[in-house]
């Protein structure tokens, strides 16, 4: 049965108060749905009515993807919406290749979003989608945060995201585009069984003979879903309490703290900083999080690396750093006039006025020496924090360090600036 259009008005509130919202589209028939529902549900509404614009990333990781991604532009432009294409150049083969992409997908939608003023993403996960990430979780063990599935609204890298048809099934986001004559691509990685979620989605016919359709599955995810916010609001508190998060992007809890408190508290609140710090969408894995947990409790002070952090324990405090990994962290280049998110965890920008593009990048412990020297002031970094601060540099010699207070001329001069995004609720 498809959607009406009375129904609209509702399953976009969560976009009430946005000034502009990007929709991601793919162009397969759960993203087509959102643009053609979103955008008349913009008219109807009126002035008070957020921007539209539609976001599709080209991974490039098969033949005919550039193409799909020019026919949602033009689908997008025939609707009277914007239209941009974002390319992922990350690598292509080995191993989490589906998870390293939708890594990608957010990191570039986020970074346009930043870099041309829009202060929301919209993205087309429907029920099935819900019941799918419900079993996926369920089979690799979650607990109660895997299993409440895909959140109806979040937020990440600054920006709030929202997920308006999470309620919806597919049936009926087909039947909603049959009835307005719209077509949509068909995406050949959903018939790929070498992917989970197809097979996965392959078994959803014989579970809904046994009463384990969807509808239940979300039900459940729902349910759980009540009690994770519970153990939320205790965590917030948690933090509130022990934890800090630095502007220069590291974040600290209270050692003595994590001893204390019960082992859920400990590892959702130690999830979050590392989360914050290393700029990643998604949590940091269970098993490894349980482990690094115990290792904490045991007394165990030996640093440690996890979602992109390095988690450093002391008698005091648990330090979460930035961590670099095998490679150096990007680097953005900024034109005078233009802004963007660097490495997941910075709105950064560079005044119209300046007279030459920079480059930002971390600023690295063999910088930062040099740097602190020129301040002639101390600077309370902790060790290894520069390899992940955020930097601004012009003909391979550092420009500007904000976060510190560093300017190479004057700071009007420089007309750099950052700012940490990537709180989430700390």
């Amino acid at each position: 049965m498809p959607v009406r259009e009375s129904d609209f008005r509702r399953i976009f509130a969560c976009l009430d108060g946005v000034r502009h919202a990007g929709l991601a589209v793919s162009g397969g028939a759960d993203s087509t749905a959102l643009m053609h529902m979103a955008r008349r549900w913009q008219v109807a509404a009126g002035p008070s009515a957020p921007g539209l614009s539609v976001l599709s990333v080209d991974h490039g990781l098969r033949d005919g993807s550039a193409r799909e991604a020019e026919w949602v532009a033009e689908q997008a432009r025939s609707l009277g919406l914007d239209a941009a294409i974002l390319r992922w150049s990350g690598k292509k083969g080995g191993s989490a290749l589906q998870e390293r992409a939708r890594q990608a997908r957010y990191g570039l939608m986020a970074g346009y979003a930043h870099a041309n003023g829009l202060d929301a993403l919209a993205t087309a996960h429907h029920l099935d989608d819900q019941a799918e990430t419900f079993l996926m979780r369920l089979a690799r063990g979650s607990g109660v945060d895997g299993l409440a599935g895909i959140p109806k609204s979040g937020q990440w890298a600054g920006l709030a995201v929202h997920r308006p048809l999470l309620g919806l099934s597919k049936a009926c986001l087909v039947a909603t585009l049959k009835q307005f004559g719209v077509d949509w691509l068909e995406d050949p990685s959903n018939d790929d069984a070498r992917f989970e979620r197809v097979r996965i989605r392959a078994a959803m016919e014989e579970l809904e003979s046994l009463g384990l359709g969807a509808e239940a599955l979300a039900r459940s995810a729902y349910r759980l879903r009540r009690a994770q916010d519970a153990l939320e609001v205790t965590t917030d508190r948690f933090l509130g309490s022990h934890a800090s998060l630095n502007d220069l992007g590291f974040g600290q809890i209270r050692t003595d703290a994590l001893h204390e408190v019960a082992e859920d508290i400990a590892l959702r609140a130690l999830a979050r900083v590392i989360q914050a710090v290393g700029g990643h969408v998604s949590a940091p894995n269970m098993a490894s999080l349980e482990s690094l947990v115990a290792a904490i409790r045991s007394g165990d002070e030996a640093a440690r690396t996890l979602g992109g952090c390095r988690v450093v324990p002391d008698t005091d405090d648990v330090l979460v750093l930035r961590e670099t990994g095998r490679s150096a962290l990007e680097t953005l280049v900024l034109k005078p006039g233009e802004s963007g998110l660097w490495d997941n965890r910075f709105h950064v920008s560079l005044d119209a006025g300046v007279r030459a593009p920079v480059e930002v990048r971390a600023l690295g412990e063999a910088a930062y020496g040099t740097v602190r020297a020129r301040l002639g002031a101390p600077v309370n970094l902790p060790a290894r924090a520069a390899d992940g601060l955020v930097s601004f540099w012009r003909d391979n010699a550092v420009l500007c360090v904000p976060a510190i207070g560093f300017y190479a001329a004057s700071r009007q001069d420089c007309g750099c600036r950052a700012r940490f995004v990537n709180h989430l609720g700390l």
